[in-house]
Parts: C-alpha cells; structure tokens; sequence
C-alpha cells in the first residue's frame, strides 16, 4: 500500500515537472508613439492612459510598462525574458510602434512565435529620433534567432529596418518566417548561417545595401543569403533593390526557391 501511494506521488511530481517545463507562455506587446526616448522610463514623457500605443491603458509605455508587473510590455525584449514568455510561448505585439531593439530569440525553454497582430505595424528599427544610441544600433543585426534544432521559431509580420542584417539566423535554428518586411539593411536582408533551416513566404526583402536616411557602404547589400550548410525555401516574397545579390546560396546548402518569387532591379538576381 505504501509503495503504491509512493509511486503515484512520484508520478504526479514528475508530471507536474514536465508541466512547468512546457508551458507555453502569451504575452503581449504594446506600441508607443516614438516617446519615451527608448530606455527612458520617467512617468514625465508617458502618455495619458488609453492613447498612444497604451494598450491596456494603464498610462505606461516602453520600460515603464515592463515594470509594472503585469503580463503587458512596452519592449519585445522585455516580453521575451524570464518575466514575459521566458523565451517559450508567444509573443504578440496588439498595437503600432517603433521597437528600437535588437530582438534575440533563443527559444531556450520552448518553441517562440513572435508576430504582430493584424492591422499592426510592429517596426523593429536601429534609428530612432533623437535617441543617442542610432549609431550602435547600425552596427548590430534587428532580430538574431539562435535556436536548438529541437524548437520551432515564427516570425509573422514583422518589419525590420537600418540594421547590419534585417533578419540573422544561425546555429541549428528551425525558423518560418512569414509577412515580414525588411527594408533597408546595410549588409543584408535575410542572412542564414549554419545548419540552420529557414522557410520564407509572403514576405518582401526591399533596399538592402540602401539604408534609409543616410549614406552607406554596402558590405555586400544582398537580400537573402543562405550561407554554410543551411537550407531553406522561399515561395510568394519580392526582392528587390538589392546592391549586390538578391539571393544568394552556399555551394554546401540546399535551397527551393518556388516560381512565384519575384526578383527585380537587383544588381545580380540570383547566384550562384
């Protein structure tokens, strides 16, 4: 008798532990009207609740919002760290705004979808103005993923704008990425390194070697790249205005590339 009460508690621990490992976490993300400044979070410059981005109408925005205690951030890395989904769940942003971050998504503890509601513009972007940190923000990629090939990422309409490389992939990361636009990139749109494996589709990969708002040196400016061992698809994307390529492969990976991508004004279309 003893035994058998034994085991079941044994068996209900270790459900319970398995539970807690897999819970899938939603959390949301409000927008701002580009104030505060990004990491300000002085109650002088946040709006009156309800207007503004302010979502739950609380009368915070940006990290003002993060640290109110609620399942309602102000900043998409806020929403992705260990009192938001904790790099497992969904991340869903319910309002317009400006995000002047890098976004990293590790999907440490579970599969990550990061989206924007429908109607939203969620714009992932290095300059912000007035904000004295435009400069390191070029110089860094808008949303790196960096997965164990045992996660799935999804990212589902997103803009990402100004950085070295709009979207970077790496690692054995297992990504779909879905109506994003990346428009502007200095380096590249879309870079997948490693054996990472990444689906793009409806999406529009638009100027990269172009930033907007200033001149650059393209380093190469090329839309899509798949580099080392990676695989992918692309099926219903635009790309254009590439300096360099529009798409580009690694003569180690695979890559299907569907008969509705459209490439256009591009100073090489495809290689190799």
């Amino acid at each position: 008798m003893m035994r058998t009460r034994i085991s079941k508690i044994l068996a209900v621990c270790i459900f319970l532990a398995a539970e807690t490992a897999w819970t899938n976490h939603p959390v949301m993300v409000e927008g701002n009207c580009m104030v505060p400044p990004f990491g300000v979070s002085s109650s002088a410059v946040v709006p009156t609740g309800g207007v503004c981005g302010d979502y739950d109408g609380d009368g915070r925005i940006g990290l003002a919002e993060d640290e109110d205690g609620d399942r309602v951030f102000g900043t998409i890395g806020a929403a992705l760290a260990a009192a938001g989904a904790n790099q497992n769940g969904s991340v869903l942003i319910v309002s317009s705004g400006t995000f002047a971050e890098t976004v990293t998504i590790t999907a440490a503890n579970g599969n990550v979808t990061l989206e924007a509601a429908p109607g939203v513009l969620a714009n992932i972007d290095a300059v912000f103005q007035g904000d004295n940190g435009n400069a390191t923000r070029q110089a860094a990629p808008g949303i790196i993923v960096d997965a164990p090939a045992t996660r799935q990422v999804l990212i589902r309409n997103i803009a990402s704008r100004n950085w070295t490389d709009g979207i970077r992939v790496q690692g054995t990361s297992r990504v779909t990425l879905s109506g994003v636009r990346i428009e502007g990139n200095r380096d590249f749109g879309i870079r997948v390194l490693g054996s990472a494996r990444v689906a793009i589709d409806k999406s529009e990969v638009t100027a990269s070697g172009f930033r907007f708002g200033g001149v650059t040196t393209a380093a190469p400016g090329t839309g899509i790249s798949f580099e080392d061992t990676s695989t992918g698809s692309i099926s219903r994307t635009l790309i254009t205005g590439s300096a360099a390529t529009g798409i580009n492969k690694s003569s180690s990976g695979t890559l299907n590339v569907s008969s509705d991508v459209v490439l256009f004004d591009n100073k090489v279309d495809r290689a190799p």
